[in-house]
């Protein structure tokens, strides 16, 4: 009967144990990237959207994703940078498309504007708690545990953490002109765009 019991004890052990395993890595495995170059909304925070502002006039805007940044650089941070460059070259990416669809071969930008909103939150993490002994039901034998640090209700088993997220929006005016001329430094070529966007941005995920 005692072996038995054992054996029970230790098969549930062993089922807790890869329960916690699973549960673990569920959380810990990032979701699977998602294409960027999509409408506002459509599968996530971010994305395009567009309005006309005349008869060849449009105003593209691109929203960026929520990204962590340092809390110290804020706005500063290279992975802003990055993302602005980045949620750039979405939106002239689409004024393109508009453009191409619309049988347009050249567009101008107008007006360009961006803004980036740095958010700062500080947060309480529980710190890992040392092993700490305790007196088993044989006495003189210790055994060893690890305990959470809110079990003695101790303020110090808490670090306080800065985290900052940040996320960018480029909004463009676009002109659309039927014809391109090459020697007009304000123009670009819809071809040439779309073109060097695909090449380039092709791939682009969130």
């Amino acid at each position: 009967m005692y072996r038995t019991h054992t054996n029970s004890v230790s098969t549930v052990k062993l089922f807790a144990a890869v329960i916690s395993a699973v549960l673990v890595a569920a959380c810990t495995t990032p979701p699977p990237p998602k294409p960027a170059m999509v409408p506002l909304g459509q599968i996530g925070e971010f994305g395009y959207s567009a309005r006309d502002l005349g008869p060849d006039r449009i105003e593209v805007t691109y929203t960026g994703p929520d990204i962590r940044v340092s809390s110290s650089k804020g706005s500063d941070d290279p992975r802003v940078k990055a993302d602005q460059a980045k949620i750039h070259d979405l939106a002239l990416w689409r004024a393109a498309q508009i453009a191409d669809e619309r049988g347009y071969a050249a567009m101008r930008i107008e007006n360009e504007t961006r803004d980036t909103d740095v958010e700062v939150t500080r947060q309480y993490v529980q710190r890992i708690a040392p092993y700490r002994p305790y007196w088993g039901p044989h006495w003189g034998h210790p055994y060893y545990w690890r305990g959470p640090g809110w079990f003695y209700d101790d303020p110090f088993y808490y670090d306080s953490v800065r985290r900052a997220h940040a996320q960018s929006v480029i909004t463009l005016k676009v002109q659309l002109l039927e014809k391109y001329d090459p020697n007009d430094e304000t123009q670009l070529s819809v071809n040439d765009t779309l073109a060097r966007l695909r090449s380039e941005r092709a791939g682009a995920v969130y």
